[in-house]
């Protein structure tokens, strides 16, 4: 049984037949870099290591996002989409946790079905679309009951929650190389669009529910168009749980960030209307926060995951206690301080997802529509304690009693929940990785990427290291025969299937040109057609449709 080698020398080096068997290294390939002048979008996305302006048909995209993020704090955070708030009284509470839970089934579901959905884009835009709109349009109807409305705003979260993965995704796709700064600038900068929504004239606040999700599918549809989103190879949901590093401290941190967050949302809309002043703090407080976020990622990058997670989630609990002897008035207080607080965490995890995403190579719509899942469950959770202990309807009903309740058990949750995720980098950087050799089933020897942790074995126990089916066996004649399936489906001729061979192992132009003895021009054009051809726009996106193509059984 021969060694896997780790080929450092880069393109040109090494056993040809040796590059992609068994698993792929998962860190970022930069030598794809050399060959940007020859993909089929040119400055498709930066990714260089700084801060930097992408092409302006990116940016269209990161408006789109931009909405997608107003929308959502529009949707969960205030009642300004309900024209008819006045008239519900405390009913509207339940209106919110519907959009709420509608979100958390859509997200759940893009979990679930991930690996069809990554391959039925448009169906997967098609019913976003549907949704959205029958939602949102239909809250402009006046008089219908209460269980319409919660219909409308259930359709209108599910919409959101399959839109919102989209964009996720885009956002891996396209930013690349500045995925946190570019996060973080879009949530700020949504933050101030939600906040120049609540100044605008009180009887047009429910065309909000409106503009922002026509803008967030408009932007949508245009960067499928130009991009070619639909023709994406997808990741299957087997290839990425397996590649995936985040364990569940990652998860119950993101629970519980979303638990505070509801919380805290839950105690103010019970309290205080859509048109008050108390939502323009609110709104100060979230842009300075994110401002304070965006310059850290752009400068030092000291404000990461695991500091937001073990300090800001304990510090939630903290914050929350006195609401048990304050009058109502500092409990809004209260309240706002926490949700601006909540900024950190819930920032920082949509980022380091976005982070582990692009470095492990994961599914986009499988990995973050699970992230985002958790959050909206905790979201869900914490709102519906918030207006157990603070609504009008609950205090009438039982009493101060129910408010000291709600804080008790928030409370228990968060420490509950901070006791196992303070010790934890819940996201590893790829600094943490190093490369191993594991024994398969069969006997051979493949190499895998694992998070290097003192004391920790994240390794599966010898001998039963189990490698998804999809990854084939160290065998050149499996490997050919993959590259000669992606030949047959994309119609490519018999040269540019030679060439797409060496593309496939990691080689570049330079050494095409050398090995098939043609002009760089000739060797150029061939990969600028066969990139054209496959819908792939980098040398690295070749290299993963080949791997998750299945070769035709003789």
């Amino acid at each position: 049984m021969g060694d896997i080698r780790d080929e450092r020398g880069g393109p040109g080096r090494g056993n040809d037949n040796n590059r992609l068997y068994g698993f792929r290294r998962v860190s970022i390939m930069r030598e794809e870099q050399a060959d940007r002048s020859i993909t089929t979008e040119p400055n498709y996305a930066n990714q260089s290591d700084g801060w930097v302006l992408v092409s302006p048909r990116i940016m269209l995209g990161a408006v789109g996002a931009v909405a997608c993020f107003a929308w959502l704090f529009v949707l969960i955070g205030t009642s300004s989409y309900m024209p008819f708030v006045n008239d519900l009284g405390a009913s509207a509470l339940f209106v919110h946790l519907t959009s709420v839970a509608g979100a958390t089934c859509s997200l759940s579901i893009t979990w679930l079905f991930s690996d069809f959905l990554s391959r039925h884009r448009i169906l997967h835009f098609g019913v976003a679309t549907v949704m959205t709109l029958f939602g949102s349009f239909g809250f402009a109807v006046p008089g219908l009951t209460l269980v319409w409305y919660s219909v409308l705003a259930a359709a209108t979260g599910f919409g959101f929650g399959l839109v919102y993965v989209l964009y996720g995704e885009y956002i891996v796709l396209f930013f690349k190389g500045d995925i946190k700064p570019y996060v973080l600038g879009i949530i700020t900068v949504a933050v101030l669009v939600c906040g120049l929504v609540l100044v605008i004239d009180p009887s047009i606040y429910h065309y909000s529910l409106i503009v922002l999700p026509l803008v967030t599918l408009v932007v949508y549809a245009v960067q499928m168009a130009l991009f070619r989103l639909d023709k994406q190879s997808p990741i299957r949901a087997k290839t990425s749980d397996f590649r995936s590093q985040v364990n569940w401290h990652s998860y119950a941190a993101t629970a519980t960030a979303g638990l505070a967050l509801g919380f805290a949302l839950g105690c103010i809309l019970s309290t205080q209307m859509t048109f008050s002043f108390t939502y323009l703090f609110i709104e100060l407080g979230l842009l300075l926060m994110g401002t304070i976020l965006f310059v850290d990622a752009i400068r030092g990058n000291k404000i990461g995951e695991p500091v937001t997670m073990r300090w800001f989630l304990p510090a939630s609990a903290i914050i929350v206690f006195p609401m048990i002897f304050v009058p109502e008035e500092i409990q809004v207080v209260l309240a706002i301080f926490l949700l601006v607080v909540m900024m950190f965490p819930l920032s920082s995890s949509i980022s380091a997802m976005c982070q582990h995403i692009l470095l492990c190579r994961l599914s986009p719509i499988r990995s973050f529509g699970f992230g985002r899942m958790v959050c909206f469950l905790g979201i869900l959770i914490g709102m519906a304690i918030g207006f157990a202990g603070f609504s009008d309807y609950m205090v009438e009903e039982f009493g101060q009693p129910i408010t000291v309740m709600a804080v008790i058990v928030f409370m228990l949750l968060v420490i509950m929940s901070a006791s196992f995720v303070m010790t934890e980098d819940n996201y590893p950087v790829q600094s943490r990785f190093k490369e191993v050799k594991a024994q398969t089933e069969d006997g051979e020897e493949s190499i895998l990427v694992v998070v290097a942790e003192a004391g920790v074995n994240v390794l599966p126990a010898a001998g039963n290291t189990n490698v998804p089916d999809e990854d084939p066996a160290d065998r050149p004649r499996y490997f050919n025969k993959k590259c000669e399936a992606v030949a047959k489906k994309y119609d490519l001729s018999e040269r540019q299937g030679e060439v797409l061979m060496m593309l496939a192992k990691g080689r570049n132009a330079e050494y095409i040109t050398k090995k098939l003895i043609i002009s760089s021009h000739t060797a150029k054009a061939h990969i600028y057609s066969i990139y054209q051809k496959t819908g792939v726009h980098s040398r690295q996106e070749l290299m993963d449709l080949v791997e998750e193509t299945e070769a035709e059984e003789e």
